[in-house]
């Protein structure tokens, strides 16, 4: 009966939409970080054919971008059409006003709220799991809501994907297994990295005894238990230095790899409590046989099994992986921790980043197979995380610019292979779809940090427990609370420690407006010593510029740094350190969270716009009033694109 009533509903929006005149087809590509400068350099250039057709039967425009410009913060006001004051994701990183801990932005893990002990078990009786911390409704549901059939692939800030019928893959903010962001391993007997520690992973010491290694992948921690320990898979590793060669053994999966060699997915189960297990899987990659330099990447979902949530229906996940082959379902898969910590280089990481992008591309293929109309949304993230990794290697200006020279046009090469997407979706889809092409924000330079809680120190708004131990205390450890008025977490955001919000707030609310104008003014005439450049450009309050009331719970501040400067990840996370700017002599050299003005995104359309000014807000309302929907109240955007027609799509 349900499937009965359905189809009656697609049939009648099927007549509404043929009164009012509007298409049945309608395809946006995401393409994360695309920037318009480079965009129009690579088409003058005439390595955008594509791209450049595209442009001349429609329309192309820098798009405004979110404040502050952060993706999942970007993505979210596209999916609502609020800005962060309704939707409530303000940074990748907020705090808890109870503890100041930060926290991640998007998810959080409920544990269940009934369970049953058993000596040292714990049994769930009743469900638990992730919850999506982003309000408001996505736009496709009230596609849905009129029959229209969607695809959203890869979505970012959708995990766990809103709960419908619609066919949907998570993106960006899934996690691995462990829950983090992405903890990859290293295992070595190199003594250079003996004690090594790295941000985003784990370096493993093992002992080659003739030619032999135990070691162990290192899972989440079992909940069933109230010890709560690690769960781990051991492995061995058999090492053939004469031909700089390895055998890696999981379980009865063996796996054969030279230097500079990957594997395949290979499967890893943890045993949870009898007959239960928890299944990730794992890729290896051998830079060396001797000495033994084993990579093993971020323990992934496995989506032809997942054991959480990262697909609607449950199943689309595993048809996925049956067509195109296990892919990677940790949202950002490129792994730049593992190149910032030297367990990759340059050559290294870029083969895993075109590795990915070939995944995209059998995937994209899947989901057009079945494309039949409707919505389709597909994200690749490609051109993001390598003008993070890799923008030292095109611009000579960057202080960690290698000598080589390697790599200095990888920014040309994939905006080729975006164009060649581009030219393949068009071949794909309906003659006369509506196709866009987006993204949610441009680039730039990130030549020096800005550790905005050693500012706030230094001028009198924070205060140390010890101030003998700056810079070795991360997560406001060292803070003196009841004597600080400011501090900063995130990577834009700046709080004041407000009395009645904060557990141990000494700012009154008598003071408040008084104190963001001090910290702002100061802010604004903030100089780098070496250059005179201003270091911030922009400062707002957030009951400025967001609406709605997730508002309260924002920075009281957004700091819009100037280009070429952005905040440190140190001060992000709660750590006071010495100094205020330093050169930024890290592999992770471009960036975007800074001054939303100077980092727009592109919005690209066989339609032409009817506005000059779109911003991400548009594209929600854009897209409804493409399937004759009005704006819903929520929404803030207006309809940027031109009435449909016959001949609108050419």
């Amino acid at each position: 009966m349900r499937r009965m009533l359905r189809a009656l509903v697609v049939i009648a929006v099927a007549c509404f939409w043929s009164a009012r005149a509007c298409p049945a087809d309608l395809v946006v590509i995401g393409i994360d970080g695309m920037d318009p400068g480079l965009l129009t350099k690579f088409i003058n250039d005439g390595r955008m054919p594509n791209f450049a057709r595209l442009i001349q039967e429609g329309s192309f425009d820098s798009l405004e971008t979110s404040i502050p410009p952060q993706s999942p913060v970007a993505w979210s006001n596209f999916i609502t059409g609020m800005d962060p004051g309704g939707h409530g994701i303000f940074d990748f990183i907020h705090r808890d006003p109870a503890t100041y801990t930060p926290v991640f932005s998007a998810a959080d893990v409920k544990e269940p709220e009934r369970t049953l002990s058993l000596g040292d078990w714990v049994l769930p009786l009743s469900k638990g799991g992730t919850v999506l911390l982003r309000k408001g409704e996505a736009f496709w549901e009230l596609l849905e809501q009129r029959g229209i059939p969607c695809t959203v692939v890869r979505m970012p800030a959708n995990y766990p994907p809103v709960d419908t019928e619609a066919r949907t893959l998570a993106g960006m903010g899934t996690p691995d297994l462990l829950g983090s962001y992405g903890t990859f391993s290293f295992y070595t007997n190199d003594d250079t990295w003996r004690g090594a520690t790295v941000s985003g992973g784990k370096v493993h010491t093992v002992e080659v005894v003739d030619g032999h290694a135990r070691a162990q992948l290192e899972g989440p921690r079992n909940s069933l238990r109230k010890s709560r320990p690690v769960l781990a898979r051991a492995f061995s590793i058999d090492v053939d230095p004469q031909h700089n060669a390895a055998r890696v053994s999981v379980g009865d999966e063996e796996t054969f790899l030279l230097a500079g060699e990957w594997s395949d997915w290979v499967t890893v189960d943890f045993p949870l409590a009898p007959l239960k297990s928890l299944r990730g899987m794992v890729r290896f990659f051998l830079r060396s046989a001797s000495p033994l330099q084993l990579y093993a990447s971020p323990i992934n979902i496995d989506p032809s099994s997942p054991a959480l949530p990262i697909s609607t229906p449950d199943d689309y996940a595993r048809q996925l992986a049956a067509r195109v082959g296990r892919f990677y379902t940790q949202g950002i898969a490129e792994d730049t921790k593992a190149l910032e910590a030297g367990a990759f280089n340059d050559a290294e990481f870029v083969e895993q980043s075109d590795t990915l992008m070939a995944e995209r591309s059998r995937m994209l293929d899947a989901v057009l197979d079945d494309y039949r109309g409707g919505f389709l949304f597909f994200y690749v993230s490609s051109i993001d995380q390598n003008c993070h990794a890799l923008w030292r290697n095109t611009d000579a200006q960057h202080p960690a610019h290698p000598a080589s020279g390697a790599f200095a046009d990888r920014f040309g090469e994939l905006y080729e292979a975006m164009d060649k997407m581009l030219g393949h979706v068009r071949e794909r889809i309906p003659p006369d779809a509506t196709l866009i092409v987006m993204s949610d924000h441009g680039f730039a330079p990130y030549y020096k940090k800005v550790n905005l809680n050693a500012w706030l120190h230094q001028n009198g708004y924070l205060a140390l427990i010890r101030a003998d131990e700056v810079g070795h205390h991360p997560l406001f450890n060292n803070v003196f609370w009841r004597r600080t008025r400011a501090y900063a977490a995130g990577i834009n955001g700046l709080y004041v420690n407000l009395a009645g919000r904060e557990s141990k707030g000494i700012v009154t609310q008598a003071d408040y407006d008084a104190l963001l104008d001090e910290i702002a003014k100061g802010l604004l005439a903030l100089r780098d010593p070496e250059s005179g450049a201003p270091v911030v450009t922009r400062v707002d309050r957030a009951r400025d510029i967001y609406h709605g009331p997730e508002t309260s719970r924002a920075p009281d501040l957004i700091v819009g740094y100037n280009r070429g400067y952005r905040g440190s990840d140190d001060s992000a996370l709660g750590t006071v350190t010495s100094d205020v700017i330093v050169p930024n002599l890290g592999t992770w050299s471009g960036d975007h969270c800074i001054d939303y003005r100077w980092v727009p995104g592109v919005i690209v359309s066989n339609r032409r716009l009817v506005a000059h000014d779109p911003t991400l807000l548009d594209m929600p309302v854009s897209i409804l009033a493409a399937f004759g929907i009005d704006k819903p109240r929520a929404m803030t955007g207006r309809n940027v694109l031109e009435p449909y027609t016959a001949t609108s799509s050419r």
